[in-house]
């Protein structure tokens, strides 16, 4: 019963977001806008990418005339869900996984916070209202509720979910001079889930060494260098291959600073009051004068320098970093200020009074303060802390209520790719881009087994790049939501104005075989032209086929095997409408053959006289093994590191440092 009312602050945050969490995803697999792409992804990961041992170059050949999804999308996510699937002995569907991971995701940012919290303030009930501000933070922050679990950009949430550990793991470090082992995998676990943590990722441990470089200057050197060489390590089966062929992708840079954060923070007073309150932190450094404290005050101060750096960097061109992604890691850092700062006063003020009650009143007195405080004509609420289940629909519901079933089952039986002119089914009659709408087009993969182009939300694969710009070199950023071109823009032209031969030049590289376009837009589709004959209406589309197959027939064995068959005309080029990837080969009976791209990205072979079939084989290189075994030697090196760290750095020196 003791350990019962010890753990009672974190026993309501929990039974409060279980809660939330059971509302929102207990229906059903979570459909609102990105869930049903994530929900493929997963499935991507666990079910068809996972048996190779460098998984994270698997190809997915079902969008975008294919791509290696996870050696440019953060594989974090992926990991926590075969985790759970591991726990789970392998028997939960990646649909009962997914749904458990949105769980994770949503829960973990305020558990994490209350774990930090409750340590360095040392009481429970004074660290649940900063748990409950991290839990319910929304406004237009990537990782909060709204978006990165409302909207399905989990892995932003995840990433930022870390952090809270991570700094804890440096606590001993900066304190008391141990080794911070668990530095490491935490930071990688970060970095994974979403690059952008990494500014917050070395403001944590650059400040942590800082303070210890004081206090330890003999040793603290070297200590930092094999942290942050050990955290790079453990992430390098992802972020060598990432870094090294970064040209295959092209950055999503889509946010708007003249909107939302950090303009609209005037009109919102509990974020306002969150700032004003991380200043305590400064009051808890003078009472207290432990250095991990100033660690936690300065933390917001040295991530808003980088904002803005970021910002200037970025508006030059000079940084890929989009400022707005900084934004979250700045509000955490000031939710763990302001609950230190204020945890410490509070701590001071009830130290003197005897009744037990005192501390659980003031804590839940804040929460409720918080919880009501209304926001000022501004949208996305700063938290959210309840769902509406209109507001979060499932896929079955969504299935069942616009008649998916009847539009995958028109689409079985197809060779060819389907096209879908616009990235989203419309849930209401708005006209607006941003009314709400789900990318659950982008399962027809999975439900009708034909490949697609389009239908999903923006993607940052070069051949997405080209086909919402219509440019054959694609971008250095994608600017534009994908939501913003249905029904207006088309191969970056107006449908007006796109021709019926820009079209057709298009539809062949790509082996476009289907197009479906919505109902209510069907009339305005004339780019299609002759081609392609109206065979029906299905789920408020409208579907045209096309009526020959002016292209070469590719066939797919297995997602790295594809059988080219050709006509007997030897000495040509012969396009294959799979994105070009420096991990293809092409063979035949003659012997490995010659490629080449074409202006659209995609492979190219050429085949000799007499020669009229031939294999692309898709297998990693040199780089994928390679990086691989710095994975793999930089865990091996974590393990020794981390069994040395659990005794104390040299007690006994610690001491004589101190009396000196």
């Amino acid at each position: 019963m003791r350990a019962l009312r010890r753990e009672a602050p974190l026993l309501l945050l929990l039974l409060y977001g279980g809660a939330f969490a059971y509302v929102a995803f207990g229906r059903g697999v979570p459909a609102f806008d990105d869930h049903p792409g994530q929900l493929f992804r997963l499935w991507h990961a666990l079910d068809r990418a996972l048996p190779s041992a460098v998984w994270t170059a698997a190809w997915n050949p079902d969008w975008w005339g294919g791509y290696p999804e996870l050696q440019f999308y953060p594989p974090g996510f992926a990991i926590v869900g075969a985790a759970i699937r591991a726990i789970l002995l392998w028997r939960p569907t990646v649909e009962t996984v997914y749904r458990l991971l949105c769980v994770v995701v949503y829960l973990a940012p305020g558990v994490t916070t209350y774990a930090l919290l409750a340590r360095v303030v040392g009481d429970r009930w004074l660290a649940l209202p900063a748990a409950f501000l991290a839990l319910t933070l929304s406004g237009d922050l990537r990782g909060g509720v709204e978006a990165g679990v409302r909207w399905g950009t989990l892995t932003t949430r995840l990433g930022f979910a870390w952090l809270p550990l991570l700094a804890l793991s440096l606590r001993p470090w900066v304190e008391g001079g141990r080794l911070p082992r668990w530095a490491p995998p935490l930071a990688a676990l970060a970095i994974l889930s979403h690059p952008s943590t990494l500014p917050s990722v070395l403001a944590l441990i650059g400040l942590a060494s800082a303070l210890s470089l004081l206090l330890r200057p003999e040793r603290t050197a070297g200590q930092a260098a094999m942290t942050v060489a050990l955290s790079l390590a453990l992430t390098a089966f992802w972020s060598l291959p990432f870094v090294v062929r970064r040209a295959w992708v092209v950055p999503l840079t889509w946010g708007d600073l003249s909107l939302g954060l950090p303009g609209d923070l005037a009109s919102r007073p509990v974020l306002v009051g969150i700032v004003a309150t991380a200043l305590l932190a400064w009051v808890a450094v003078g009472i207290r004068r432990r250095s991990f404290d100033a660690l936690l005050a300065a933390l917001p101060i040295l991530l808003g320098a980088l904002y803005f750096a970021d910002r200037w960097l970025f508006s030059r061109g000079w940084s890929s970093l989009e400022p707005q992604r900084l934004l979250d890691g700045i509000a955490q850092a000031a939710v763990w200020a302001a609950g230190l700062g204020a945890g410490v006063v509070v701590d001071r003020l009830l130290s003197a009074r005897a009744d037990p009650r005192s501390r659980p009143l003031v804590a839940l007195v804040v929460i409720a303060v918080a919880a009501v405080l209304p926001d000022r004509g501004v949208a996305p609420p700063s938290l959210l802390l309840w769902p509406a289940a209109e507001d979060w629909p499932t896929l079955e519901e969504l299935t069942r209520r616009h008649h998916l079933d009847q539009l995958w089952s028109a689409l079985r039986g197809g060779t060819d790719r389907v096209l879908f002119v616009t990235s989203s089914l419309r849930l209401d009659q708005s006209p607006d881009w941003y009314a709400p709408h789900s990318h659950v087009t982008s399962l027809t993969p999975l439900r009708s087994g034909r490949e697609i182009v389009g239908g999903t939300f923006t993607h940052p694969s070069p051949m997405a790049a080209r086909f919402y710009t219509g440019q054959a070199t694609p971008p250095p950023r994608i600017l534009t939501l994908a939501e913003k071109l249905d029904g207006q823009r088309l191969l970056g032209e107006p449908w007006e104005r796109l021709s019926t031969a820009a079209f057709d030049r298009f539809a062949r590289r790509l082996r476009i075989g289907t197009v479906v376009v919505p109902s209510r837009e069907a009339g305005r589709a004339r780019f299609l032209g002759p081609d392609y004959a109206r065979i029906g209406e299905v789920a408020g589309f409208a579907l045209f086929e096309r009526r020959d197959r002016p292209w070469p027939r590719v066939e797919r064995i297995t997602t790295r095997r594809y059988r080219v068959l050709v006509s007997p005309t030897g000495g040509v080029w012969v396009p294959t409408g799979i994105a070009a990837y420096p991990l293809w080969t092409v063979k035949s009976a003659a012997g490995r053959l010659e490629t080449r791209v074409d202006d659209w990205g995609l492979l190219e072979l050429r085949v000799p006289v007499d020669l009229f079939e031939a294999e692309l084989v898709y297998a990693e290189g040199w780089l994928e093994w390679t990086a691989l075994i710095v994975f793999g030697t930089g865990a091996g090196a974590w393990l020794v590191w981390a069994v040395r760290g659990r005794a104390p750095s040299s007690p006994s020196r610690v001491r004589r440092a101190g009396r000196s």
